[in-house]
């Protein structure tokens, strides 16, 4: 496989934005996907595109990116390839289109739509760390005994151990890598410009794609957006505000629907008293009852309830939880098993820094986060970024505001009370985008595209027509 192409490609978005379409000429040297039915669903064809580990070193060892096509249903009307990004990080695109993915008809019927599993996930060499280590972190709260060197220490074992089980792939899982692996994958292809899909932590990658390859975007479409010029502090305080404010949202819904069991009930109570009894070890994970549930999984347990959202098993969670009588005290930490797991939730470190200097730092941080969530305490990201913050690895695709020129009209979705992508995030990537439209759904959830008609039908147009709705255009709640 000869990488060079996409090298000069890339030195020409840094340098020269203009240089790119003439750099890239040499596709026919890099083989096509040999597509193959399925195996797990032959409806669909599947394939790998080898590319290097290291883009720097493109003589070096390689991986094979898996890839899936649904090809175009009507042919004759078709207008190109649409290649979706999955979120995460850890998420399959591979599955995602062999469950029937998540595209209208409409486009289904005009491109070849192609989606993978990035690098460091699933079929496309994963990243896997020691079983022991991975399901036994240190106590990443500082208001209940956590130490910010225990976490240090913790860190740099898990980031040895991911080392060994995974190999020099652990230093080369960026976002910046990923859209590298796509415009190998266009190149593969053989086509000119690509229509891009992106979604949650898989608009890091299509930013990223937007920067070094312009010329070679139809179309982007960013939904549920990342905001990646933001530093450590501000990562974890608009995270802890967006799920305040969905936690908010679902109370609301609480007390004004005598359908939900917890009507006339004080949520905000019966979340702090399982926050204090999971601090004191005494919860037990509703799907893994082996398992003890700490004060951060519960976090991540409820915002992750919050996506679709799901008020009502939300509200099923909070009651089994209050039932349980308390479990037994949590055995000391495992050490390492031998054994390794996919842990793809260690790519957030190669795209994200956090600086945590010291103990009262760490504890002063803390404070911040129990201010914008004073309910949840902590969004789930808070033990992410902690952990970040102690990997031996700096991070290889540092924060920074967009460095776009030349791209087509952008598209950016997000809803109004979104957990996990608030939309303060996408206001600020669309301000900071040269010309970039944001449409927002004034509901709830992560994830907007397929939410109601309005969205489906504004993202459709942009896509099949590139035409952007105009400024400031808001969906209705559905």
């Amino acid at each position: 496989m000869v990488f060079r192409t996409m090298f000069c490609a890339a030195l020409a978005a840094a340098l020269i934005p203009a240089a790119l379409v003439g750099c890239t000429s040499a596709s026919s040297r890099t083989p096509s996907p040999d597509w193959r039915p399925c195996q797990e669903n032959a409806e669909f064809d599947c394939a790998t595109v080898t590319v290097p580990i290291d883009w720097d070193s493109a003589d070096g060892a390689t991986i094979d990116i898996a890839v899936v096509r649904d090809k175009a249903d009507d042919p004759g009307r078709k207008l190109g390839t649409l290649v979706s990004l999955p979120g995460g990080p850890g998420g399959s695109g591979v599955d995602d289109i062999l469950k029937g993915g998540k595209f209208s008809p409409e486009l289904q019927a005009r491109f070849d739509i192609i989606s993978l599993d990035p690098r460091g996930v699933k079929r496309s060499h994963p990243l896997r760390c020691d079983a022991g280590l991975v399901g036994h972190r240190p106590n990443m709260v500082p208001g209940l005994g956590g130490r910010i060197d225990e976490v240090r220490s913790y860190a740099r074992d898990l980031a040895a151990s991911c080392r060994e089980h995974t190999g020099p792939l652990v230093d080369h899982l960026d976002a910046v890598s990923v859209a590298r692996d796509v415009e190998a994958l266009r190149v593969a292809l053989g086509v000119d410009q690509l229509s891009l899909y992106s979604r949650s932590y898989g608009t890091m990658a299509g930013q990223a794609y937007a920067e070094l390859f312009p010329r070679r975007l139809r179309a982007s479409l960013l939904d549920s957006v990342d905001d990646h010029s933001l530093d450590g502090r501000g990562f974890f305080a608009s995270e802890a505000r967006a799920g305040q404010d969905a936690f908010e949202e679902y109370t609301a819904w609480c007390e004004r629907d005598e359908t939900c069991t917890l009507h006339g009930t004080d949520v905000h109570r019966v979340y702090g008293e399982l926050f204090a009894r999971a601090g004191r070890g005494e919860l037990r994970d509703l799907a893994k009852p082996e398992r003890v549930l700490d004060p951060m999984d519960l976090s991540t347990k409820v915002t992750q309830r919050l996506y679709n959202p799901d008020w009502a098993g939300l509200t099923t969670d909070l009651q089994a939880l209050t039932a349980q009588p308390p479990a037994s005290p949590q055995p000391a930490a495992a050490q390492r098993s031998g054994e390794p797991t996919p842990t793809p939730e260690a790519i957030f470190c190669a795209d994200w820094k956090f600086d945590i200097t010291d103990q009262d730092d760490w504890t002063q941080q803390w404070h911040e986060q129990n201010s914008n969530t004073p309910t949840l305490r902590a969004h789930f990201a808070w033990a992410a970024g902690t952990l970040c913050s102690g990997w031996p690895t700096p991070p290889q695709n540092l924060p920074h505001r967009p460095r776009t020129e030349g791209t087509p009209p952008i598209l950016v979705l997000n809803g109004r009370h979104d957990p996990a992508t608030p939309l303060e995030w996408a206001t600020r990537v669309a301000a900071q985008t040269p010309d970039t439209t944001l449409l927002t759904y004034d509901g709830w959830g992560h994830g907007i595209y397929s939410r109601t008609p309005c969205t489906t039908s504004a993202a459709d147009h942009y896509l099949i027509d590139l035409t952007v709705p105009a400024p400031s255009t808001h969906c209705p709640a559905a």
